[in-house]
């Protein structure tokens, strides 16, 4: 949820520059099941226009026409959004709408935290009455250090709904071919911050790769000094068994969350015995960590089929999932 958000404040900022007025909407409370869970949130435009979602889209219709009010009064109103004869999911939702006045400077230091992967908690006040009440409103807090979504009004509602926003999920790519740019830019949408990792000589720029964050061209033996935290991913995807080879060499002291070798068994095989030869030192959870082919088993043939089997898989270590079917599972969906 943490790059919705950033998503949502880069647009606001751009709304801002051309002064359009711009609410913020944040599902509060729920009763029952919904599409999406309390703490994920929407921008709406004076135009009407919409970044971000709250639901799958029946939801939307209804704020849009509530938000009016709010576009007049200035004031944060509780709305209610019963989907039980509407929806498949049968959820009562309770929505916070609020203008959002942040100014630049509060922004730069929100997005500032989340690089640094500082602590970020939203927190909402709300209440379950309906209505327009004065004293609602939501703040995004960097420890003790809390900004108002409006500046000039301090939130004090009775109740408060509360949201860790984690760190923005990591993806390491080595390599710089046409299925690393598809990989990026899919990766991109799921909310990852991509990293394409390729070599010195590489031609390309971050704009071949569609949703990248950062293009860097280290030297081998400038890769050991990466940014890889534990809860990174890495997918290494060079088409080349040598700059494979000379990657992991270098890689051998990091314990991120999952490490991908793009090619059939054979293939991680050969890179294990390329590595092992050169640095027999290796440590055995270096080498457990390589999962070759990456991937889960969808009967993926082209390469987006591949870029989706290779994040699914990523997925579901990250959240620590098996990767079944839905319609195997007993009990709900979500904890």
């Amino acid at each position: 949820m943490t790059h919705e958000l950033l998503e949502i404040l880069d647009t606001y900022q751009d709304y801002r520059s051309k002064g359009i007025s711009c609410l913020m909407v944040t599902l509060v409370h729920l009763e029952g099941s919904s599409y999406r869970k309390p703490g994920v949130r929407m921008l709406i435009a004076e135009d009407h226009s919409m970044v971000g979602a709250v639901s799958g889209g029946c939801v939307e219709k209804e704020i849009l026409r509530q938000s009016l009010v709010v576009f007049e009064s200035k004031t944060p109103t509780i709305m209610e959004y019963d989907g039980r004869y509407r929806l498949g999911c049968e959820g009562i939702l309770r929505l916070l709408i609020e203008p959002l006045e942040l100014d630049a400077a509060a922004i730069a230091e929100i997005v500032k935290a989340v690089d640094t992967k500082q602590p970020l908690t939203w927190k909402s006040h709300y209440r379950l009455e309906l209505g327009a009440h004065a004293i609602l409103g939501s703040e995004i807090c960097i420890g003790s250090k809390g900004y108002a979504l409006s500046p000039n009004h301090k939130p004090k509602g009775e109740a408060i709904f509360e949201q860790d926003l984690a760190p923005l999920n990591e993806l390491f790519i080595f390599g710089a071919e046409h299925d690393s740019a598809i990989l990026s830019q899919m990766a991109s949408t799921l909310g990852f911050r991509v990293k394409v990792v390729a070599p010195p000589d590489e031609q390309k720029t971050i704009e071949y790769f569609n949703g990248a964050y950062q293009l860097m061209t280290p030297l081998f033996s400038e890769i050991s000094d990466l940014p890889i935290g534990p809860n990174a991913a890495m997918v290494l995807m060079t088409h080349s068994i040598s700059k494979d080879t000379q990657y992991l060499l270098e890689l051998t002291d990091f314990r991120p969350a999952y490490i991908g070798l793009l090619g059939p068994a054979h293939r991680r095989e050969r890179l294990i015995d390329a590595l092992l030869e050169r640095k027999p030192e290796t440590d055995d959870r270096f080498i457990d960590l390589l999962r070759g082919p990456a991937g889960l088993d969808l009967g993926a043939q082209s390469a987006p089929e591949i870029a989706l089997s290779i994040l699914s898989e990523i997925l579901s270590v990250l959240r620590q999932k098996d990767g079944k079917p839905l319609h195997q599972k007993r009990g709900n969906i979500h904890a």
